[in-house]
């Protein structure tokens, strides 16, 4: 078991290795415009350029003057760097990017709370009152459709922009779905724990502490899975719109537009989807298998 999954983990990584590679020669041989399309080597030296070093993996290899002879391509003498290939301007640790993905994640993490708080409290008032599930059940659906960056209008004109707009855009953008899913999944809690729990005399709030929490506990992993790629989105969404003080990773993305840095554009998106991975497969993705494996109900 474990020699098939360690194979087919290494074919997966020479796919990506070949894309990656196929990607680079299309750019070395067709030889696009880096400010169109970039290639893996200019989202390199703009990666890299976020973390304070100075690198020119995209620069091309080879020169073609206007006899149509080819040449190997010098780098100007002025440069600080001739005949090298590194320049370290700052301290890593320190870097632009690092700087960004921390506020980022301090925002999320305040964002994802208060989503979780308000997720839980209204998911679990519609799973237990009919009329409260018939109010809001249907405007929450319709809500969790709407794109995230729709409540940053609202965000700047009711709030201002700071930083309580933008953690306002990350709870209106995750709440919903984390309460749907709690909803829908508390509803397929086997009748017999209730019952069970009723006949042992569980009433009033030990019916939900003792009862119904602990039961509910596979649908609360697939809410906070879920709530937590929402939230990172609307997060994402509302960085690359407002302008504070404090610029995350979402801003980093906008500066790239401005300057038209197609290679940090990307490879800024490619940070994001990065950090959405390493959490669902690291945190989320784990905690959901533990929990239903506890419950029975892993494949």
């Amino acid at each position: 078991m474990k020699s098939e999954k360690l194979k087919r983990g290494l074919l997966v990584a020479l796919v990506w290795v070949l894309i990656v590679a196929f990607w680079e020669g299309s750019y070395r041989i067709i030889e696009w415009k880096a400010y169109v399309f970039p290639a893996p080597s200019h989202i390199l030296d703009s990666l890299l350029n976020l973390f304070g070093m100075k690198t020119w993996f995209g620069d091309p290899v080879w020169l073609v003057d206007a006899a149509g002879h080819s040449q190997a391509f010098q780098r100007d003498p002025q440069w600080p760097l001739h005949g090298q290939d590194l320049q370290v301007t700052g301290s890593i640790w320190n870097s632009q990017l690092l700087e960004a993905v921390g506020i980022s994640l301090f925002r999320l993490l305040i964002g994802f709370s208060i989503s979780l708080v308000l997720g839980l409290f209204i998911g679990l008032a519609m799973f237990r009152f009919k009329f409260i599930d018939a109010l809001l059940g249907p405007v929450f659906l319709g809500l969790q459709t709407l794109p995230s960056v729709c409540w940053v209008p609202l965000a700047v004109l009711a709030l201002g922009i700071n930083e309580t707009g933008i953690l306002f855009v990350t709870v209106m953008g995750s709440f919903f779905s984390i309460a749907i899913t709690l909803r829908d999944g508390l509803r397929l809690t086997p009748t017999i724990y209730r019952s069970a729990g009723l006949v042992f005399g569980a009433h009033g709030i030990k019916f939900y502490t003792q009862v119904m929490l602990p039961a509910g506990l596979p649908a609360l992993a697939s809410s906070l899975r879920s709530g937590f790629s929402f939230a990172w989105r609307s997060l994402m969404g509302g960085e690359l719109i407002f302008v504070l003080k404090q610029e995350g990773v979402g801003h980093l993305l906008a500066v790239g537009r401005e300057f038209g840095d197609v290679g940090q554009v990307v490879g800024v998106m490619f940070i994001m989807v990065l950090i959405g991975m390493a959490a669902d497969r690291f945190i989320f993705a784990p905690l959901e298998k533990k929990v239903q494996s506890r419950f029975g109900l892993g494949g």
